[in-house]
């Protein structure tokens, strides 16, 4: 069987009850109750990749970060911390570069946020897996990993389950895909096994979309290559080779703030419309 969530309404309504509770973006959720989250995973650390230039939102991300551009009241990766936080976690490692003092102006050591966060500047693009190399000394054994533009309403538990059940170093969101919001990049067997992982040009053989957020164990940056690499170019066909990456299959969407179509989409998603 495939490791696969649920796909019935309540759990669609309760993921997003949960984001909205919690961001306070919706005031029809102001009964709901948190009892919908359970915060008794061991991975207790996520690390946001912040990095990015943001180019294709220009004029927007001229004078801040993406991550930083505002949902309301607030910043967007304010909304990814809450979530998370939410969800039992309170150590964040944020990588950063382009822009970094914006976040660390708002953020600051996130005291203010009832979280602990620490920052990770690369002085240079280092890519996904040097900007997570760079921060090796602030990681966990586990982490979750989440990209700063990005947004999985997902209960965290579930990447740890199947981490747990399999003792992977890796374990990856998959989305269905049944919309076909982009090409699949992803093949996944019914055991959860990623068997192949193609990030631009794949082939028909894919069935699932990578969907950005995951969990890591610290160590899969043994296999990094020198400095400045992908993450999922150099990183993933190791851990797929050895056997050691799963997935975990969603019908839930993600959302990508990183183009103007989906930051409208995600704003119009998560009722941040008034």
């Amino acid at each position: 069987m495939f490791n696969k969530l649920g796909t019935d309404s309540s759990e669609k309504l309760g993921v997003r009850l949960a984001f909205w509770k919690h961001t306070g973006m919706n005031k029809n959720a102001k009964y709901f109750k948190a009892w919908w989250f359970t915060s008794d995973i061991m991975v207790k650390q996520a690390v946001f990749l912040c990095g990015g230039l943001g180019t294709r939102l220009h004029p927007l991300t001229y004078d801040i970060p993406k991550s930083m551009i505002p949902f309301g009241q607030r910043p967007f990766l304010e909304i990814l911390v809450e979530y998370f936080k939410a969800q039992g976690i309170q150590k964040f490692v944020f990588c950063t570069g382009h822009l970094h003092e914006h976040i660390e102006e708002h953020f600051g050591d996130g005291s203010q946020h009832g979280v602990e966060i620490v920052h990770s500047v690369e002085l240079e693009p280092l890519g996904t897996g040097g900007a997570l190399l760079n921060a090796r000394h602030l990681l966990d054994e586990k982490f979750f990993f989440a990209f700063g533009d990005s947004y999985l309403p997902l209960e965290l538990r579930h990447l740890a389950r199947v981490q747990e059940e399999n003792d992977a170093q890796g374990v990856i969101s998959i989305y269905l895909n049944n919309d076909n919001i982009a090409p699949n990049n992803t093949r996944i067997m019914p055991d959860g096994r990623i068997m192949d992982y193609i990030k631009k040009n794949s082939p028909d053989s894919m069935n699932g979309l990578e969907a950005g957020l995951s969990l890591f164990s610290r160590d899969i940056l043994d296999y990094a290559p020198g400095r400045i690499f992908s993450l999922e170019e150099s990183i993933f066909p190791k851990l797929i080779n050895t056997g050691r990456l799963f997935g975990l299959l969603t019908s839930q969407r993600f959302y990508d703030i990183g183009t103007p179509e989906g930051l409208e989409l995600a704003r119009r998603e998560i009722n941040d419309t008034d």
